[in-house]
């Protein structure tokens, strides 16, 4: 399971459609890195099939995602455990992916809380910090990771070897990886050596 986030444009929408990813997200926060005007989102839906389509929330009170949900026509949303984990009841009758951070000292949520949210919710993505080694980390406590990731489906997005993923993978039991989109070189043209890289070898190791 793929999950592609930060979407910006057409040009990385369609190459992750043509990869069959399970979601694309979308920053739809206003005032935030990456914020994507929504009737742009809407626009750019209009192109694609296949993924289910997330509108990304990091700070947003609760009561604004799920408006969001219902007036865009989202399939899914993203919110924060650190932000929103105490109001995840509120957002009954939606699929809800959770995203908590990992950093060099392992993961910023308490463990016991997380485990909480993990029941109101349907995916886990865990986004590592680029100053954390996460194979390090990981392998520091190899069970208290599979048994977090045991929880709920888990999506790993981390800065880790493309060849090193199939093991990780298998080794923790992840349900897959979440990907990010970037800018285009210019309007429509992009290179995806580097994530190309990553399909190939994920697709290899299937």
């Amino acid at each position: 399971m793929i999950k592609a986030s930060r979407i910006a444009h057409l040009t990385d929408a369609r190459y992750f459609a043509a990869r069959e990813v399970a979601y694309l997200g979308f920053n739809l926060e206003e005032g935030t890195e990456g914020y994507l005007d929504p009737m742009y989102m809407k626009a750019i839906r209009e192109w694609v099939e296949g993924p289910k389509i997330v509108g990304e929330f990091s700070r947003s009170p609760i009561e604004v995602v799920r408006e969001s949900a219902s007036f865009f026509g989202l399939d899914a949303v993203q919110v924060s455990a650190a932000v929103h984990g105490d109001r995840l009841a509120d957002l009954g009758g939606l699929e809800v992916i959770l995203l908590a951070e990992i950093g060099p000292n392992g993961l910023k949520t308490p463990v016991e809380t997380l485990k909480m949210y993990a029941a109101l919710v349907d995916i886990l993505l865990f986004e590592v910090t680029p100053d954390t080694d996460i194979q390090v980390l990981f392998a520091k406590d190899p069970d208290f990771w599979r048994n977090l990731f045991r929880q709920k489906p888990s999506l790993l997005q981390a800065n880790v070897p493309p060849d090193a993923l199939p093991e990780l993978i298998r080794e923790y039991q992840l349900a897959g990886l979440g990907l990010t989109g970037s800018e285009e070189e210019q309007v429509g043209v992009k290179s995806f050596d580097e994530i190309e890289e990553i399909f190939e070898i994920l697709d290899g190791g299937r």
